[in-house]
């Protein structure tokens, strides 16, 4: 039932936003009269990202994935002018037309999850202040290091990684405590409309590139003799989680074959097969490509070279739904880039153990 609902919203999407977004200017255009002739055109473009976060929660038979989605939409949307009864407005809209476009048990399943993701809107719940938290070890250093790179101080801010790396600090509290942390803050940041995509994709480069610091000290350990294969999945550009837990098992003895992101399925198999990996490391940050793991990880185990080979997946998605990493088929996952460690070798380990 929920794979027909699916099937036919993904087939459907981009008619049903015209039709929602036809409609609800019918309805409600004085509420988008300040935002000029473009408004339409924004709304019909907002609806299909609705549509897709709704799709996707179907899927993977989650509906966190549409509350989450749709309480984060309500923030980001809220900071630029439109509130949060524009945002109902907006999905008991796309209610009414998938209620009206399909029929019986197929429609039962869609309106549930829409459903929810309305309820959350209602539900007031204190957002997010930070990310980085008052029991953050090296909060004080992660601070000043935000600040450096929003002021466009990228020198700065490898000083400060400097200084820390040369007075002994573990390479994993540096990755976590000043790169996670900062990384997820300024996500938060554009989220607010605080800061610009510019500004956004300037503190994700030159974190990257501070990173490169780090490099002697985590290619200079001794091997294990284990192999992990790592990458996004196809269309997910996102790439800075995974390159930070590939980093950490490099520090703790793996060789490491960082694949990147938006690689094909097809090239990312053949590299595990040429590679003779241990373990897949598979990352996602917008839940939208959640689907993409599982086929991913479909191919993968249809493929006789390497259909025994362990495979963890990580990031956002799997934190807010803690069970999803079960149904996109994959044998572990793990919240921060040292518990995926810990992860990795017990699948390993087990792995060996069966064999």
């Amino acid at each position: 039932m929920v794979q027909q609902s699916y099937s036919w919203l993904e087939a459907s999407k981009d008619e049903l936003a015209h039709k929602v977004t036809d409609l609800h200017f019918e309805r409600y255009a004085d509420r988008w009269n300040a935002f000029g002739e473009q408004a339409k055109e924004k709304c019909r473009q907002d609806t299909r990202y609705h549509l897709d976060y709704l799709a996707e929660a179907l899927l993977t038979g989650s509906p966190t994935i549409f509350v989450e989605y749709v309480e984060w939409a309500q923030i980001m949307l809220s900071s630029r002018g439109i509130s949060g009864e524009d945002l109902e407005l907006n999905l008991l809209t796309i209610r009414e037309i998938l209620d009206d476009e399909q029929s019986g048990h197929e429609a039962a399943s869609v309106l549930d999850f829409l459903d929810q993701g309305v309820d959350a809107l209602r539900v007031k719940r204190p957002p997010i202040q930070s990310w980085i938290l008052d029991n953050n070890p090296l909060k004080e250093e992660a601070e000043t290091y935000l600040q450096c790179l929003l002021r466009g101080d990228r020198q700065m801010a490898g000083e400060i990684v400097d200084r820390l790396s040369n007075d002994g600090v573990d390479v994993a509290e540096i990755y976590e405590h000043i790169f996670q942390a900062t990384q997820y803050e300024v996500g938060l940041l554009w989220q607010k409309n605080e800061i610009t995509v510019a500004h956004e994709h300037f503190c994700t480069a030159a974190t990257q590139n501070i990173m490169i610091r780090l490099y002697p000290r985590i290619f200079s350990t001794t091997k294990k003799g284990l192999r992990l294969v790592s990458c996004s999945v196809a269309d997910e550009l996102h790439e800075m989680g995974i390159r930070m837990v590939t980093d950490l098992f490099e520090l703790n003895g793996w060789d490491t074959y960082y694949l990147g992101a938006n690689l094909p399925e097809d090239q990312i198999c053949r590299a595990i097969e040429e590679y003779n990996a241990d373990l897949v490391a598979v990352s996602v940050t917008l839940p939208i490509r959640v689907s993409r793991v599982r086929t991913l990880i479909q191919g993968i185990r249809l493929n006789d070279a390497i259909s025994d080979i362990p495979v963890m997946v990580g990031g956002y998605p799997f934190v807010t739904v803690p069970d999803l990493w079960k149904r996109v088929g994959a044998d572990g996952s793990a919240g921060t880039a040292r518990e995926a460690i810990q992860a990795g070798e017990a699948l390993v380990e087990r792995r060996g153990n069966h064999r």
